[in-house]
């Protein structure tokens, strides 16, 4: 039945026409009317009809109400398209062809929105004629009709790519020759499908390198590219831009030919006027800049391209003004409320602390003026980015731009000029070292120039040069203590921004220097309550994160009564002041805590019984808070979650650093049943200091868990997914520890596992910290169960040589290589084609168990026996010398 063949029933229409008018009315209280009447109608009998036929009446309803309808509408088929007949959805349909047509740009906008919902919630091949109607309107001489025909295009390529790519759409030939068509309109005369069709095309690029493939000739893209390159339009040249750095990400081959002409009209754009342009430019190097090819390539040009980018660091005056507020002396000034970002906790990795000025990812970590993704930024990204590429083959072009920058009176010139030594650093690093005494001096001057700018960047650039200042041969005298004494000056600077900046140095400063600390802890500490004083709400935070750097580089150096006095009374009167678990300082301060109970161990017992009390009050409020929002989500709020996640940190540290006088508070409450919950939440960042919580827990009290350690093996089983590095690392290190204290009886459990593990040694690389966990864990398995594990041999033991390699002596590396002997000696027909990962995985040892040592020799040298001697020399020959010297210093062999 047609749409002209229903009949509405006039008091339906009038009251859904009625609430569509209330809606327009600026009152929340009307609002809220609107919306519980919107739910009510969702049960009138042809409801869609009733939105349709408003939204297709021009002449009775305005454009305000039609679109509204059409809203409506699109949310309406989203959650209910299942349960529509099909011939209302063939309605649908017929009536949105229509009014692509229609006078009202509003309503044309809303409805390629309702089709991307109809083509979203069914297949392209359903609606057969849509794509041939939007072609043969793309062609009309009527600009309304081909952008809006294009703009609907537009939605259902996204959305069936989309689709195609998670397997919820099959091929459709239409689409082939869909795209095929955006590349003829990179070249229309009309700027705005121009920009349509660059946008879409670079998005397919970017989503999907094997889609892009199959579904258009890039080679005729990158044709029309070259044909629009004298453009003159901004947002033409910025997706033009775009264009360039997808070919170099997806390293499609077809820009290598015409790499010379692509490179000319970059340099082009990094001087433009327009420094979006300047910036989309610049993107073009620093994607260059990661690949294999790039020194090959694009070293001839580093004589045009250097003296440009080091140019464009220096500060804009749209990034001056979001920072005008920022230079001066603000020390008294209050943290403003939309200063302060959400920040991430860790989750057992090391974090990186970035500020704004280096903050290369645009993310503004440090809760600078958010000025986003600037030229500055890019430029001095793609710097760093080359420098790692073209070494010291750069430093003759940029060491003479960088002094005269260093010794310029400008001060923006100056900053600009240190924040491109900085840059340079890790590329040029060795080529640098005759001139880093007397930069280093420079650098410790500029710490108390004038102007904050060159104070906050010294800071970083000083970071960079951290590693050279503590290698041995550095004077201690001339380096690590003047530059731990200005940073620790600056803590107490007079602008807020530069105790930031100096903040995030000496993090780096600390995780550098470790031991060579612990001299010093009294004066880092006298700095750190002194600065705790004085630092507004933001500081904090960062100085935080400055405790527990101190606390992981100093370990329990950090255990004496007089350091405990200094750090700890501050820490936890804070730790009892802050009335909100979720408040963004007590986030951050029981992440310090975590690690400052660590490093101090047994002196934090004192506290122990508080900071227990209140991790176990935050984790069952907020299991309670999931629980009853997982059974009524209509009248509970989602659960904040972030202080379940430090609140399980905090207990990991406890019970890392208490030992066994963190049992007492386990076996007393209620912790291991909140577990049970947690180690199967969905939030990845509770269940990995959950699953590490659980294995510190088997070390220490298993007789605790023992009755209940069936309902848990499973969930850790559950956990061994590759696909979340975290929590897979954390689990299979539990399995290890369950192993060890239930041997057999985790027999029932060891086909999954083994299923598990085997499935993720067969992407193994040998250098993530996950492989080498689960290897421990698979070989420390096969020392429990062998007659399981050892058919498996001949798969596993290339990744497990190659993971345990590279894992430093340890008990867990020791358990490792135990089992995995055990199952060499019970099958070694299943050793022999990948023996030689034997060899170098053994040779990594440095202290080895004399047990362990003589099991090893004699599985040496009876493979050197059965090779006959011949045929070991050869096989012997392959070694790398060092390799040969290891195993001889430790075997004999």
């Amino acid at each position: 039945m047609a749409l002209n063949e229903w009949k509405p029933s006039e008091d339906a229409l009038s009251t859904i026409v009625r609430v569509l008018q209330d809606s327009l009315v600026p009152d929340s209280n009307v609002q809220k009317a609107v919306q519980e009447k919107i739910v009510l109608m969702q049960n009138y009998p042809d409801f869609t009809n009733y939105l349709l036929y408003i939204l297709s009446n021009a002449q009775s309803y305005n454009d305000h109400v039609r679109t509204l309808s059409a809203i409506i509408l699109k949310n309406n088929i989203s959650t209910l398209y299942e349960t529509l007949p099909i011939t209302t959805i063939e309605i649908v349909r017929q009536q949105c062809l229509e009014l692509m047509k229609d006078t009202s740009k509003e309503v044309r906008t809303s409805v390629t929105t309702l089709i991307g919902v109809l083509v979203c919630k069914d297949s392209i091949s359903s609606w057969p004629n849509l794509i041939p109607y939007l072609c043969l309107l793309l062609e009309s001489s009527d600009s309304n009709l081909s952008e809006t025909a294009l703009s609907a295009l537009f939605k259902i390529c996204e959305e069936y790519l989309s689709r195609l790519g998670s397997g919820q759409e099959e091929h459709n030939e239409m689409i082939n020759e869909l795209l095929s068509k955006f590349v003829t309109l990179v070249t229309n005369e009309r700027a705005s499908i121009r920009k349509e069709a660059l946008k879409l095309l670079n998005q397919v690029m970017q989503d999907d390198i094997d889609l892009t493939k199959k579904h258009f000739d890039t080679k005729l893209y990158m044709n029309s590219l070259l044909q629009i390159l004298k453009d003159n339009d901004p947002e033409v040249q910025k997706l033009i831009c775009q264009a360039f750095v997808m070919f170099i990400e997806t390293r499609d081959v077809n820009i290598l030919p015409h790499i010379a002409t692509i490179v000319e009209f970059i340099f082009s754009k990094l001087e433009h006027e327009d420094t979006e342009v300047a910036l989309q430019g610049c993107e073009f190097w620093l994607a260059s800049a990661k690949l294999p090819t790039c020194r090959e390539i694009f070293l001839p040009y580093a004589n045009r391209l250097l003296p440009i980018l080091i140019k464009n660091m220096k500060y804009s005056n749209f990034e001056l003004d979001a920072l005008k507020d920022h230079l001066g002396i603000d020390e008294h000034v209050e943290d403003k409320a939309d200063d302060i970002q959400p920040r991430g906790f860790s989750t057992g990795g090391n974090d990186d602390e970035y500020y704004e000025e280096v903050d290369y990812d645009g993310k503004d970590l440090m809760g600078e003026p958010n000025v986003g993704w600037t030229l500055r930024k890019c430029s001095a990204a793609s710097l760093d980015a080359l420098s790692l590429q073209f070494r010291e083959d750069m430093l003759a072009i940029v060491v003479p731009i960088i002094n005269q920058a260093l010794n310029h009176n400008d001060t923006l010139i100056k900053e600009s000029g240190i924040l491109a030594l900085g840059a340079i650093a890790d590329g040029c690093m060795s080529g640098l070292c005759p001139y880093l005494p007397g930069l280093v001096q420079y650098l410790l001057v500029c710490m108390n120039h004038e102007h904050s700018l060159i104070r906050v960047i010294t800071c970083w650039t000083l970071s960079r040069f951290m590693t050279w200042m503590m290698e041995p041969e550095q004077s201690t005298e001339i380096y690590f203590i003047p530059v731990m004494t200005i940073l620790l000056k600056h803590f107490l600077d007079g602008n807020k921004r530069v105790q930031r900046a100096a903040l995030s140095a000496f993090c780096i400063f600390q995780e550098e220097a470790r031991l060579k600390l612990v001299p010093y802890i009294d004066l880092i500490l006298q700095a750190f309550v002194m600065a705790a004083k004085k630092f507004k709400y933001r500081n904090c935070l960062l100085l935080y994160d400055v405790v527990g750097v101190l606390s992981q580089s100093v370990g329990n150096h950090l255990n004496k009564p007089e350091y405990i006095e200094v750090l700890l009374p501050p820490l936890m009167h804070k730790f009892n002041s802050i009335p909100v678990d979720e408040d963004e300082e007590f986030l951050a301060l029981m992440e310090c805590l975590s690690n400052v109970v660590t490093a101090v161990e047994v002196g934090f017992l004192p506290y122990a019984e508080v900071a227990y009390n209140r991790c176990l009050q935050i984790l069952n409020e907020t299991v309670k808070n999931i629980l009853c929002f997982n059974e009524k989500p209509t009248e509970y709020d989602p659960p904040e979650k972030d202080a379940m996640c430090v609140a399980h940190d905090l207990l990991l540290g406890m019970s890392v650093g208490l030992k066994t006088y963190f049992v007492k508070y386990v076996t007393n409450s209620n912790l291991l049943q909140l577990l049970y919950y947690t180690l199967q939440e969905e939030m990845v960042q509770v269940r990995q200091p959950a699953l590490a919580l659980f294995g510190e827990l088997v070390k220490l009290c298993f007789d605790h868990i023992n009755p209940q350690v069936h309902d848990y093996i499973p969930i850790i089983v559950q956990n061994l997914d590759k696909q979340y590095d975290g929590t897979c690392n954390n689990a299979a290190w539990v399995v290890s520890k369950l192993c060890i204290v239930m041997g057999q009886g985790l027999e029932q459990y060891v086909p999954q596992i083994l299923k598990r593990y085997v499935e993720i040694m067969q992407t193994c690389n040998g250098a993530k910290t996950m492989y080498q966990t689960v290897a421990i864990s698979l070989c420390s398995l096969g020392l429990v169960f062998p007659d399981t594990i050892t058919p498996y041999l001949g798969n596993i033991l290339r990744p497990c040589c190659q993971a345990m390699r590279n894992v430093r002596d340890c008990e867990e590396k020791d358990l490792g290589f135990r089992g995995l002997c055990q199952l060499i000696i019970r099958n070694p027909s299943a050793a022999v084609p990948d023996f030689i990962f034997f060899c170098d995985a053994v040779a990594s040892w440095n202290d080895i168990k004399v047990d362990l040592k003589d099991t090893i020799r004699n599985i040496l040298t009876t493979f050197r026996n059965q090779y006959g001697e011949n045929n070991w020399s050869a096989f012997y020959e392959q070694f790398p010398p060092m390799l040969k010297y290891r195993l001889n210093k430790l075997y004999g062999i």
